[in-house]
């Protein structure tokens, strides 16, 4: 529902939640989509770095050694954000641990199908970890030639809705 503001501009359209969410899958799931750039931040301090990821559903998977400045930051604060073109997501990081052990081989097998150049690369490394991030909410850029506007999936609550992210 559109919620009108005083001048009578539209300032929020609501959106099918389940429609946007299978999107986002879509979007996620997609071999170009694979590498994106991921934010972390602790102790004051923001790094964004680019990692390939694997997804199944709305997880988002990658995997990094164990000591890396973006393991020490998400031990610190787990609350993380990842950006392709016009896709922006927050979410809650989880590290699951070494990413050749057992109980990660259904996630590690989505990295050994899709890309089985970088499993071959980091195989013999020792500690490499996988992490797994869960999204809580995304903004998508409106599409070109339409009025500018910026689409808000609210994971948590189930709700989607567009907003004008510029007046005229």
């Amino acid at each position: 529902m559109a919620v009108k503001r005083n001048d009578g501009k539209v300032r929020q359209r609501d959106l099918p939640f389940e429609k946007k969410k299978e999107e986002i899958v879509a979007f996620l799931e997609s071999r170009e989509n694979a590498i994106m750039a991921l934010a972390t931040c602790a102790a004051g301090q923001v790094l964004v770095r680019m990692v390939l990821v694997a997804c199944h559903g709305l997880d988002v998977h990658f995997f990094t050694w164990g000591g890396s400045r973006k393991c020490e930051q998400i031990r610190a604060n787990p609350r993380v954000a990842l950006c392709k073109g016009g896709v922006q997501i927050e979410g809650t990081a989880t590290i699951l641990g070494d990413l050749f052990s057992p109980s990660n081989t259904a996630i590690r097998g989505l990295f050994e199908e899709r890309f089985p150049e970088a499993i071959a690369r980091w195989r013999d490394r020792p500690a490499m970890v996988l992490v797994k991030i869960e999204p809580t909410s995304v903004v998508l850029a409106g599409e070109p030639g339409e009025e500018p506007h910026l689409q808000f999936v609210d994971l948590e609550n189930e709700v989607a809705y567009d907003e004008p992210w510029a007046d005229r």
